[in-house]
């Protein structure tokens, strides 16, 4: 009886020590992973609001709108290094863009449609990106006065959708 007792024992010890928390291995939880500036611009943005030279131009649904247009301008970077751009004017034009290395200035560059490129920039918009970007907004400004704007900076803050 002894040694049956032992055996059990023994077996018990086993089945209990192979159960035991302490081999289990701990959970990994996945460090989340932060978007780049890369990442979040890559969607079709409109416009939230327009400045230009610091006098707002535009809101999103806003009544009294001075410069109405605004209500269809698009920004799609949806296709990494291609550009769409609907302006304020309703004018379409297609290119490329990139990022500056350190991520604050955003170049459209190659900007073409039937008719040409946007008025007075040979086809170039250089951006500055103001701030941080998320996932649903992204603020951008001219880098030097835009001839559409009646030569003056402008100031767009994008929402997505």
């Amino acid at each position: 009886m002894k040694q049956y007792i032992l055996f059990l024992s023994f077996f018990a010890t086993l089945f209990f020590g192979a159960c035991s928390s302490k081999s289990d291995p701990t959970p990994v939880t996945p460090t989340p992973v932060t978007p780049t500036v890369a990442d979040l611009v890559k969607k079709v943005w409109s416009a939230n609001s327009v400045s230009w030279d610091g006098v707002v131009q535009y809101t999103k649904g806003g009544t009294a709108n001075l410069v109405a247009g605004y209500a269809q301008f698009k920004l799609d970077l949806t296709t990494a290094g291609s550009v769409t751009l609907t302006e304020f004017d309703g004018k379409k034009f297609t290119g490329s863009y990139s990022l500056s290395s350190d991520n604050k200035k955003l170049s459209l560059t190659g900007l073409t449609s039937s008719e040409g490129a946007p008025s007075g920039t040979n086809g170039t918009l250089e951006l500055t990106i103001s701030g941080t970007p998320s996932a649903t907004s992204l603020a951008l400004e001219t880098t030097t006065a835009y001839i559409k704007a009646t030569n003056k900076k402008v100031a767009l803050t994008l929402v997505n959708p």
